[in-house]
Parts: C-alpha cells; structure tokens; sequence
C-alpha cells in the first residue's frame, strides 16, 4: 500500500512580522475529529507520536492537529493534508538566515542562491525539460505547510478551528495497526507510532512541489493544473515549497525536475545526503515528497510490516535545513561523505507495506 501524503486543504494568509520568542517549545495540540472519538489506545499513539517531534525540535510554536479515525469510504485508508501559506523567495531566505543557528544551518545559507527569483531545472507543463530561469511567478514564490512558516518566525493564524494539518485514518483499517510498541512489533501489523511520525513529518514540511508538477504533466489541465498543455502553464504560480531548496542532482545544478536522481544535499549539491523519491505517476512509483525506498528513513515513502523506527539523522537535517531547530545537533555538513561512504556497503531488506490511499 502507498504512503497517503496529499496537497493542502487551503491556504492560510502569512504575517511577514516574526514572531517573538515565547516561553514553551514546540507544542501540538492534537483534536479528536473521529465520530464517536478514537479509542485510548490510539489517542495514546497519536500522542506519543506528537510527543516524539516536541522532544527533537526546540522551536517555541504550537502546531494544532486534526486527527482521527472515520468513516472514509470504499478502499481508502486514509488521508493527510496540511494548510500552505505562500510568500517569494526574498522572505524565506530571510527567515532562513534570522533562524539560522547550527553548523548545517550556516553551510546552507552559504550555498543557497542570492534571489530573489530561484533558478533551476525543471519539468515543464509538456512534460519537457529546461533550465528555468526567467523571474515567473513559479520562480519567485514558495509555498509552505503553516507549521514549517511557524519555525521559520512567521506569525501564522492557525488555531483548534483552522489547524495547520489533518491527518485522518479509515476506521475500516485500524485493526490494520498496532498501536504500541511494548513486547515488539507483530510482524503481520503495521506501528502506528511510526506511520504517525511520518505524517507530522509531512505537517511540519517534508514536502516537495515536484509532486504537483507530476500530477499536472500532460494530458492533464483544468484550473489545478493550468487551463492548457503549453510548456508554459506552470510559470504563472508557485508550485515548489523549501525543501526544494535543497534538491539537486549534481554540484551545482538544483533540480526539481519529475524523474531523474535528485538527492538532499545542503552544500549546493556538493555532498548527498540521501536520495530523493521521483514521482508516483511519471517518477519511480514514490511521491517525490519523501526520501528514496531503498535506505531505512522515517520520510521514506513506506513502513514495513513489524517494523518501527523513529527519525534518522538525515531526517533531522532535512527539518534543519527549512528552517526547525533541533535539540540535538546532526553531523556537520562535512562529515556526510565519511559517514556515506562508511554505510555504503549495508542493504535494507524487508516484506514491505505501502501505505495508500487506495489498498490494494
């Protein structure tokens, strides 16, 4: 079954003033929208889970949540969605340098482009390719989940009432998890704790635009995709979020383009941190909103049967770089390489689950 990662469900107005520091760290308030609540046990996970995130980043915000299990009809497990706002490059760059405050942060400023529109190699609305560097919209503006604008200092509107994410599971497949880790994983269950992880992960910012481009390629139009199938429909608005910042597939060259290896990298695409999926439609079979399938990371695109694991380092770089704060520092930037090359030799095996939207 496939991961179950969706565009947003609306876009939230963006304050350009930050904000000030408070006195808590990162806070989720968590809200039961399940008909008929959700069992102990769940809540319990989905807590946990909450718990896990406020225990590695230190930003003083709070992210509010919709979560639950409901009725979500016929072959659907579930559905995740985040609220964006939208503002140019200039103030995300901006919020990236007042934010910066580790050796990964300051190695990624130094690598990031100047602006204050982004140039880059992209899929075109034909499904062609070329070095898009013309000033459009789409090279000027980003979108972004609320929660990663909150880390960033932007004051952000979000409440119980409008949260910045819902993450809702089909009541139809909860036996489908377990939703404690005590006496170990059944190897014929899926840990909720780790599927739920991995859905925060998405609400805080993992997320990358090239899905969007892949959904939109030719033959697709419409007022979602742009009103025709011309290489330029994509130009006149944002399509790509900060984590695409760090997308490249060499030195130099950023890329967020459907298909090909792009990879994280936050020394301008001098060093890999770990490759990124391609596309479900037009890529390798994976949202491109998620780390490859082939090494074991929590925003990889799939948990597998009897397995758990929280958040790798290059997880945590990755939430680094767009903007979070860690409690705990990852590897500098120059010690990726040694520590690749060191991990090159070992293989990642297992009976896998996807997690989808539609079960097989």
């Amino acid at each position: 079954m496939k991961q179950i990662y969706q565009r947003p469900m609306l876009a939230a107005s963006l304050a350009l003033a930050f904000l000030a520091p408070s006195a808590h760290a990162l806070t989720f308030v968590l809200h039961d929208v399940s008909a008929g609540g959700m069992s102990a046990q769940q809540l319990a996970a989905f807590q946990t889970a909450a718990n896990y995130w406020s225990g590695k980043l230190s930003d003083p915000v709070t992210i509010y949540l919709d979560i639950g299990f409901n009725n979500l009809g016929q072959n659907i497990l579930g559905s995740t969605s985040s609220t964006f706002a939208i503002t140019d490059y200039n103030n995300i760059h901006n919020a990236l340098l007042a934010d910066a405050s580790s050796a990964l942060d300051n190695t990624a400023m130094a690598h990031m482009q100047s602006g204050p529109a982004l140039k880059f190699w992209a899929t075109q609305g034909d499904g062609s390719s070329r070095f898009d560097n013309d000033g459009s919209a789409n090279n000027i503006y980003l979108g972004m989940t609320t929660a990663n604008a909150k880390a960033m200092g932007f004051g952000i509107g979000t409440s119980i009432a409008s949260p910045d994410a819902s993450i809702v599971f089909a009541n139809a497949y909860a036996g489908d998890f377990v939703y404690t880790r005590a006496g170990g994983i059944p190897s014929d269950k899926v840990d909720f704790i780790t599927v739920a992880q991995h859905e925060i992960g998405h609400a805080l910012g993992f997320t990358s635009g090239v899905d969007d481009i892949d959904y939109c390629m030719a033959p697709r139009n419409g007022a979602a995709c742009g009103i025709s199938n011309t290489a330029d429909r994509f130009e006149g608005d944002w399509w790509y979020e900060p984590l695409d910042l760090f997308r490249y597939s060499a030195a130099g060259v950023a890329d967020v383009r459907v298909g090909g290896t792009p990879y994280f990298s936050v020394d301008g695409g001098v060093t890999s941190i770990a490759p990124f999926s391609t596309g479900t439609e037009h890529g390798n079979g994976w949202q491109a909103s998620h780390f490859g399938p082939n090494q074991v990371n929590l925003m990889r695109p799939f948990v597998g049967d009897g397995e758990w694991y929280d958040a790798s380092n290059k997880d945590l770089a990755a939430m680094d770089a767009i903007g979070w704060d860690l409690t705990s520092p990852v590897p500098e930037p120059g010690t990726w390489a040694m520590l690749l090359a060191g991990l090159g030799l070992l293989g990642w095996t297992s009976r896998r689950r996807r997690h989808t939207s539609h079960p097989a």
